[in-house]
């Protein structure tokens, strides 16, 4: 019987003159893509159907001639548009996502490479407080009692409380991994006891 390997994670821990630079591929979660670019295909194949009709609804839209089939393929198109370029975004960060956390001993900063929409956030570490970790498992099914959209949700393993609000981020990372990240800040001195109490 051959012995497993031990699992090293994923992240990279960078330790630089200012703080810690740590970076977290994002998890391949390959049920997610199939179903993400089996949607995409069939939405460009909708986009075609649709788009091609809009022509002569444009034309008809400058004529003054509104039909109900001319509202429906125009909302169609603005409210299909929107999605295909939401999944795409998505799509896009699964396939080659990560997010960057850096840290010094005033403040801890969140990033995000490759997710168009999401914005740099910067937290004074002196209100950052119960850092913990909580594994929480994406639970992607196509058929199914679940209605929470969860692949869309951030089920961030490193958790900490700034004021009344609780910032995740390491999404998807696994228990032991994300304990290792937390132990190194608490050794090296950039978490302190009170970033735990």
């Amino acid at each position: 019987m051959n012995m497993e390997r031990t699992y090293n994670g994923t992240s990279i821990l960078d330790e630089t003159p200012t703080g810690y630079h740590i970076t977290i591929p994002v998890k391949k979660h390959l049920p997610v893509i199939i179903f993400l670019t089996l949607w995409l295909v069939g939405w460009l194949m909708a986009i075609n159907f649709f788009g091609s009709s809009f022509g002569n609804d444009f034309h008809n839209i400058i004529n003054g001639k509104l039909g109900f089939d001319s509202l429906f393929t125009m909302v169609w198109l603005v409210f299909g548009g929107a999605a295909g370029l939401f999944v795409i975004k998505t799509l896009v960060w699964y396939l080659i996502g990560q997010e960057i956390i850096m840290i010094d001993h005033q403040q801890i900063s969140i990033a995000r490479k490759n997710d168009v929409f999401f914005r740099p956030r910067i937290y004074d570490l002196t209100e950052a407080k119960r850092f913990h970790v909580k594994e929480e498992h994406l639970e992607f099914s196509f058929w199914g009692q679940r209605n929470d959209l969860s692949l869309f949700r951030n089920r961030g393993s490193i958790r900490f409380e700034y004021g009344l609000r609780t910032i995740k981020f390491a999404n998807d990372m696994d228990q032991a991994e994300a304990n290792h990240i937390l132990e190194t800040l608490r050794s090296s001195g950039y978490l302190t006891a009170a970033n735990f109490d």
